[in-house]
């Protein structure tokens, strides 16, 4: 991995992304988010069966994949992606998938603030990602790295090893609805989180009746109508300066929006 001048780096902080890195046929082969965030295509490991790739997979659900995945860490389970970083992971991650080859594997490291308050610091999770039999396969090799500090006193940039079929690291994985293979490799669904499926109608048979008069009744007040929980509101305005973040919506649509659902608390 090449290091990139501060200039370059500052460009990248404005616009998301470095140049593509192209093969051969003009396939891209690698996705630099930042210097310290990449997804690659490379040679799956010798002995490992073909994947099931290549495979177009719905961004949405990948984030949703990814979000769900969280990580025993100093006897604290907490979610091993933030999710601004799912949000930017997800569409070049999209893409990888639908390029690689059967005998290609996925290398990832995403670098992010990890930690709380004071103590949080720019840390890297680094992972072997793939698809078999339709899921994706996360197996995690560190999930705090310090790669920045690698980087700094071990130049040119160092070597990162980004999890193995054939050997287990210390990181401990959880995730809700997928299969777990091995304490640091989770097999992950690639579905829509199911939707509520209304009950079938039933039409009664007609049966003809008296007509009786029905008693008058009194229409009782409606009482006005409650604002909703201050946590949905909460949630809305996470998501409305996620959006903010990342160049979705302007500085002005987001402090108009953000008035807005303050005035429903």
């Amino acid at each position: 991995m090449k290091r990139f001048p501060t200039a370059t780096l500052a460009l990248l902080l404005v616009f998301g992304s470095l140049p593509a890195m192209a093969g051969p046929g003009g396939t891209r082969r690698s996705w630099d988010l930042t210097q310290y965030t990449w997804i690659k295509r490379v040679p799956a490991e010798k002995g490992a069966p073909a994947n099931g790739h290549p495979l177009r997979v719905d961004v949405a659900t990948l984030i949703q994949a990814l979000d769900s995945v969280h990580v025993i860490l100093r006897a604290k389970d907490q979610a091993l992606f933030d999710p601004t970083e799912t949000a930017a992971l997800g569409r070049p991650l999209a893409e990888a998938l639908s390029l690689a080859e059967p005998g290609e594997d996925l290398e990832l490291v995403s670098t992010a603030k990890r930690g709380d308050g004071f103590f949080s610091m720019n840390l890297a999770v680094t992972a072997k990602v793939f698809i078999e039999g339709g899921r994706l396969n996360l197996i995690v090799r560190a999930s705090d790295l310090d790669i920045m500090a690698m980087s700094y006193f071990a130049p040119p940039f160092p070597e990162i090893e980004c999890g193995s079929r054939f050997k287990a690291s210390a990181v401990v994985l959880k995730a809700a609805g997928a299969e777990s293979r091995r304490r640091d490799w989770v097999i992950l669904p690639l579905e829509p989180r199911a939707m509520a499926v209304a009950a079938p109608v039933v039409t009664a048979p007609v049966v003809t009746a008296p007509v009786v008069q029905a008693p008058v009744v009194t229409a009782q007040p409606v009482p006005p109508p409650q604002p909703p929980p201050a946590g949905s509101v909460e949630e809305r305005l996470r998501t409305l300066k996620r959006l903010r973040d990342q160049n979705l919506i302007t500085e002005e649509d987001y402090a108009k929006k953000k008035q807005e659902l303050l005035k429903e608390i």
